[in-house]
């Protein structure tokens, strides 16, 4: 099968390259799931995905039944495929021939300098979830030194916490200036204006005690 350079410079991952390669049933399974599909050959990899996150394993399953290269894997496929655990779910179904888990479509930092193309598939995860899968990457790494793409990946994965960790730290700051009350904002009283407000109370008194008197 010929495909153009341009889809080769997008397919990153399996779900890339099933959509750029054939994009029709794609969008068809889309439509079948009650979603518009995009017209748009890169916004409907992000929907497809999108649509991964939401219905999971079914959804994967149907994409591997329309793979452009389907029946050439089945055709050489005559042992099952070396898998791992999964850095996302844990789960056995991560496929390394393929940088896929057929459980939940992650797909591990392949050490290829493309940061941005890899933690896109984290930019609805809370904080929360990827500190847990920073650790759960960090404990594999340890045991597996000999890795070096993980070792890639929980740097990467790092940096982006570190990234948002600055983030909160800035809007916090920000928050608590606009929060501090006004009185609090005025500067100091300077030597000359304490002076005089020190004369203008002395003369007050002076004025005071002549009417008295």
């Amino acid at each position: 099968m010929k495909h153009s350079k341009k889809q080769k410079e997008f397919a990153q991952n399996s779900i890339d390259y099933i959509v750029y390669n054939n994009p029709v049933p794609v969008r068809k399974l889309l439509y079948d799931c009650g979603y518009e599909s995009p017209k748009n050959i890169h916004h409907l990899v992000e929907a497809t995905k999108e649509l991964v996150k939401k219905n999971g394993k079914s959804i994967i399953t149907q994409l591997l039944a329309v793979h452009p290269d389907k029946k050439a894997i089945l055709a050489l496929q005559t042992t099952d495929k070396k898998k791992g655990s999964c850095n996302a779910c844990s789960n056995d179904s991560y496929q390394e021939e393929d940088n896929f888990c057929g459980s939940c479509g992650h797909s591990n930092y392949n050490g290829s300098g493309d940061e941005d193309s890899f933690l896109d598939q984290f930019t609805d995860l809370p904080d929360a979830k990827l500190e847990k899968y920073y650790t759960r990457i960090v404990k594999k790494s340890n045991s597996t030194p000999e890795d070096q793409k993980l070792a890639s990946e929980v740097q990467v994965v790092w940096n982006e916490l570190r990234q948002r960790r600055l983030l909160q730290s800035e809007d916090s700051q920000e928050n608590t200036k606009d929060t501090t009350p006004a009185a609090q904002q005025h500067p100091p009283f300077k030597r000359e204006e304490l002076l005089l407000i020190g004369m203008s109370f002395l003369g007050g008194f002076v004025v005071c005690s002549v009417l008295k008197k």
